[in-house]
């Protein structure tokens, strides 16, 4: 019995240390920290394609994040979702860091949006100000970052059916469907594999990225122009 118990609190420890895949992760209680390196965990606005990807870049890559499918859901909600989600991982982990990576284009011409994105950014102002929190918004969606890989394009895409149709010639014929690009990304049955994070990442194209999305927002930035033009920061979780 004394055995199986040291089992148990074993396989507790493990999951918030080792970064797994989300499709590994049970769904119960995160537990405490009690030991080391804590990896920084990920909440997101995207079910499928944000939590396939990240699942798939702790497989293939040495970047490491604690990734729990209860934690990836509806972006639309995330202003009122995401403070629950980052109390629930700080109780239990009070250092721990928290990337926060949804969609911007449902906020960029929606001022009642824009609202309530700047009331959460006020609820959790002490937490972005000491780096628990950092938020890790595209414009206009996450298949901008993916774009990124294969092209440098830095015109304003308002949305993301545009910036999927800017990224189709470039991964369409990685999928076996005839479905369009949009759906597919957004199925688990076609991205649970990780072919297709591995052709992103190949080849440099992921630092390609990094470098990319970092000078593009600092450039526009210093120019005042960060509301003019598609951007990601992404990046982030590659270079915290």
């Amino acid at each position: 019995m004394m055995e199986k118990r040291e089992l148990r609190e074993t396989i507790e420890q493990k999951r918030f240390f080792e970064a797994v895949p989300a499709s590994a992760l049970p769904e119960q209680d995160e537990g405490k920290r009690d030991m080391g390196p804590l990896y920084p965990f990920l909440i997101s606005g995207g079910k499928n394609t944000e939590r396939w990807y990240f699942a798939h870049i702790n497989d293939i890559t040495d970047y490491k994040f604690n990734i729990i499918p209860k934690y990836f859901g509806d972006e639309s909600s995330y202003t009122e979702v995401f403070p629950n989600r980052i109390k629930s991982i700080l109780e239990k982990n009070a250092d721990a860091k928290i990337f926060c990576v949804f969609d911007w284009d449902t906020i960029f011409d929606n001022e009642t949006n824009k609202e309530k994105h700047r009331a959460f950014e006020e609820e959790l102002q002490s937490e972005i100000e000491n780096g628990t929190v950092i938020l890790c918004p595209s414009m206009p969606s996450i298949e901008y970052w993916f774009l990124l890989h294969f092209e440098n394009h830095t015109n304003l895409i308002k949305d993301n059916g545009n910036a999927v149709g800017f990224l189709a010639p470039y991964i369409k014929s990685w999928f076996t469907s005839e479905k369009k690009l949009s759906k597919i990304l957004k199925s688990e049955k076609y991205i649970q594999s990780s072919h297709w994070v591995k052709e992103l990442c190949a080849d440099g194209k992921l630092q390609l990225a990094i470098q990319r999305a970092e000078k593009n927002i600092n450039a526009a930035i210093k120019n005042g122009n960060l509301d003019n033009q598609s951007y990601t920061y992404i990046y982030k979780l590659f270079k915290e």
